[in-house]
């Protein structure tokens, strides 16, 4: 791995950790549109931005967001309407990318494991509103991974 790829992993997990914390997830906002770009390692897909911490997306409203607004979401919000709305429009989750726009290109349902694997692992239970548990979410992301 080089040393690019294991800061950009490093980046991720970092988000992982620090948003299973905190219990909220950051994006870079303008009316209803969340700050995107375009995959450097897929053609024709879009990558929506997510930071663990609100200075990060802060430092990230520059340039063609520098009119873009921090705004927060709940990770229970993130995981059940973001990471699953996002399988389901085949984008990625751009986490924790820095302001150099880079860092890791995930499948969403692989961001949203990671996360239930780390509130596993702190001991913590999310209260999911579409789901009947976390357990429940877990068992339904895994079973879509595995269909594909």
């Amino acid at each position: 791995m080089t040393e690019h790829a294991e800061e950009i992993e490093k980046q991720y997990k970092t988000f992982v950790q620090r948003v299973v914390e905190t219990g909220e997830v950051w994006g870079l906002t303008q009316d209803d549109t969340w700050a995107t770009s375009s995959s450097s390692e897929f053609e024709d897909t879009e990558v929506i931005l997510f930071w663990s911490e609100k200075e990060g997306a802060a430092a990230c409203a520059e340039d063609e967001w520098k009119s873009y607004t921090t705004e927060s979401i709940s990770l229970v919000e993130f995981l059940e309407n973001w990471c699953v709305g996002m399988y389901g429009d085949e984008l990625l989750v751009g986490a924790n990318w820095d302001t150099n726009l880079i860092g890791k290109e995930a499948e969403p349902l692989v961001v949203a494991l990671d996360v239930v694997s780390q509130l596993k692992a702190a001991g913590k239970t999310l209260e999911f509103t579409q789901y009947d548990s976390q357990e429940e979410f877990e068992q339904q992301v895994i079973e879509a991974l595995e269909a594909e």
